[in-house]
Parts: C-alpha cells; structure tokens; sequence
C-alpha cells in the first residue's frame, strides 16, 4: 500500500526538503506540490489524496481555512515556522504538527502517526526475506518486489522503525525493526552498533573498533564488541 500525499507549502525550500524526504519513504508517492491552497483544492477535486502536508501562514486562504473546508475525515500534516499555531492546527484535527525547520527524524514519527490510521499491514508493506539459507532476499516498493542478493548488500543502518540497506547498487529504506530483521539474516551479517549491521564479506578494514566497509567508518559499539571480535576471531590467520 501506498499513501498518497500532497505538498502545499508557498516556501520553495520547505516544499524542496519535503519531497526529499517523501522520496526517501517507501510508503509514500507525492502527487503534486502547491504553492497555495486553492491550488491543492483543484488537485484534490480530481485526485484522491490521503495525506496533506500543509503549510498555516499562506496568502489568500491559509492552511488551517483550507482544513475546515475538505473537513475532518482528510488526513493532513501541518507544516509551520510558527509554534503559536500549534493549537490553531489540533482543533482541525491534524494529525500532526511540524514546526520548520523539519529533521528526518521528526518527519518520520509523523509518517508513522499516518500508517497508524491507515492501519497499514506492516508485513505487506514491508520486507520479504527469505529464509537463512536463501541467496536474497525482497523489497517491497510500490507495487513491485525487487530482488536483492544478500552478498550485494554493504551494510544496514537502523533509524527508529526503518532500515536503509545499503547495497552495491544504490540504497533501499524499509518499514522494519533492527531486532526484528537481525534474526532473518544470515551469519555473515554481524550486529556491530544499536544503528548498524555490517556484511562481514564486504570489511575492507577493522582498527580502534571501527570498521570500514566500502567508503564508510562504522564503530563498534562496546555492547557488540565481544560477539563481533569472537566472530572475526575464526577468519584471523
């Protein structure tokens, strides 16, 4: 499943940033960018649009106007430099408010806030892996699976409820918990960080609990030093 969404925002820089991070969601597909809210009331006339990230101080018709006229049952993300509004956006029944300067991080609490409502399968949208003994593994992106071999993959960064695989061939960010992915993976993949799990097959170099791995400097976190070293120990000559 994929929601759809709507950026309507007069900051180009804002509106820049945001659809760097809708690009970086698997589960989101913009379907347009609004410089003002009676722009977003065309699009919306045609086009069903699930999620409204919406900017409060625009001209003409502002964002919290434009929230009461497509009413309460339009599921809508309040974007703003101003904190003051804050209690302006809830009594429209947003399901979020994010004050600018938006971080990734910020921005993906929201994201989940939205899956919530829609009640999105987390295993439908997810990550399909085949068992240890496979060579590769699925993602799921829009209404496709891409196959991905588990020696292509460098390694995986955790964020909260996501993980990013960083491959030979590019990056793919999935809807899944570290702890729950680590027990799908084979012994190859070594826990090295709350934050990361290396291929051991692609370690260029291991020194002062670092590990490199293409062009990246990963630490080894004194939690997982003792497993990571004894698993290692094997491949020493």
């Amino acid at each position: 499943m994929q929601i759809s969404c709507l950026i309507v925002d007069d900051e180009p820089l804002a509106v820049q940033l945001l659809q760097q991070y809708i690009e970086g969601m698997p589960y989101l597909r913009l379907n347009g960018v609004c410089y003002t809210a009676m722009e977003a009331l065309s699009i919306m006339h045609h086009q069903k649009i699930d999620l409204l990230f919406l900017d409060i101080n625009m001209p003409k018709l502002s964002g919290t106007e434009l929230a009461r006229i497509v009413g309460p049952q339009q599921k809508i993300i309040f974007t703003t430099a101003y904190s003051e509004y804050a209690v302006e956006s809830y009594e429209v029944n947003a399901v979020d408010y994010l004050l600018k300067p938006i971080t990734f991080d910020r921005f993906i609490k929201s994201v989940n806030k939205v899956i919530e409502f829609f009640k999105v399968d987390e295993e439908e949208q997810s990550i399909v892996v085949s068992p240890r003994q496979d060579k590769h593994f699925f993602i799921k992106t829009g209404k496709a699976f891409v196959q991905v071999h588990f020696k292509m993959v460098l390694y995986i960064e955790g964020t909260k409820d996501y993980v990013t695989f960083h491959t030979t061939e590019g990056k793919h960010m999935v809807y899944k918990r570290m702890k729950d992915l680590e027990l799908l993976l084979p012994a190859d993949f070594l826990r090295v960080h709350n934050s990361y799990i290396i291929n051991r097959q692609h370690i260029k170099k291991i020194e002062e609990h670092h590990v490199q791995i293409d062009n990246e400097l990963l630490p080894v976190s004194e939690k997982y030093r003792e497993p990571f070293y004894a698993a290692i120990q094997k491949n020493i000559l």
